[in-house]
C-alpha cells in the first residue's frame, strides 16, 4: 500500500512503531501481568482488614484490574504477517482514557496509603490499624511505581540533554522530512 493511500495519519504511524524488541516487550508485559494479578489477589484476600483506610484493598483490586485491561489493550493490534499491526484510533483513545483514570486513582491511592505511614499494624485497636501484609505490599508496590517513574523521567532528561549537546534532531522533526499534505 502506497503512503499516499494509507488511511493512517503520520502521527499515528509514529505512535504505532514498536519501542522495544518483541522478547523484551513480552517479558515486561508478563512481569506486569503477574504483579497486577497479585494486586488483585492481595486486595481481595484482605478486604475489611484495614480499619485505618478501608479503601486500600479496593485500590489494589481496581489498580490491578485497570492495569490488566490496559495491558490487554496494548496487545490488541495483531498483524497478519504481511503488514505491521495497526492500532485503531478508538483503541488509542481508550488507552488514553484508561491511563488518565489509572493516574487519578494512583494519586488517590497515594493519599490513602501514605496517610497511614508510621507502622499502622502495631496496635490493632487504634483507628489507624491496617493488616501488616496488606499495608506493606500496598506501600512498597506504590513506592516501586514512584521509583520507576523517577527512573523513566531521569532517563528521558538524560536523552534530551544528549540531544541538546549533540545538536541532534529526531528523524521526524527535521525540515527536510516534511509530512505529505
Amino acid at each position: 500500500m502506497d503512503e499516499a493511500e494509507s488511511p493512517y495519519t503520520p502521527l499515528l504511524r509514529v505512535i504505532q512503531e514498536p519501542y522495544l524488541p518483541m522478547p523484551i516487550s513480552v517479558t515486561l508485559k508478563s512481569i506486569l501481568t503477574v504483579i497486577n494479578i497479585v494486586n488483585i489477589v492481595i486486595g481481595a484476600v484482605y478486604i475489611g482488614q484495614c480499619t485505618g483506610q478501608p479503601l486500600i484493598p479496593y485500590y489494589l483490586i481496581i489498580w490491578g484490574s485497570g492495569s490488566l485491561l490496559l495491558l490487554c489493550l496494548t496487545c490488541l493490534p495483531c498483524g497478519d504477517g504481511r503488514e505491521p499491526p495497526r492500532t485503531s484510533l478508538a483503541t488509542l483513545c481508550a488507552q488514553g482514557l484508561l491511563l488518565l483514570c489509572l493516574f487519578s486513582f494512583f494519586i488517590a491511592g497515594n493519599v490513602w496509603i501514605y496517610s497511614l505511614f508510621p507502622e499502622p499494624w502495631n496496635i490493632p485497636s487504634t483507628s489507624k490499624w491496617c493488616h501488616r501484609v496488606l499495608y506493606l505490599y500496598a506501600f512498597w508496590i506504590t513506592t516501586v511505581c514512584h521509583i520507576c517513574i523517577a527512573i523513566m523521567l531521569f532517563s528521558i532528561l538524560c536523552i534530551f540533554i544528549c540531544f541538546c549537546i549533540l545538536k541532534a534532531s529526531l528523524p521526524f522533526g527535521s525540515r527536510r522530512d516534511r509530512w505529505p499534505n
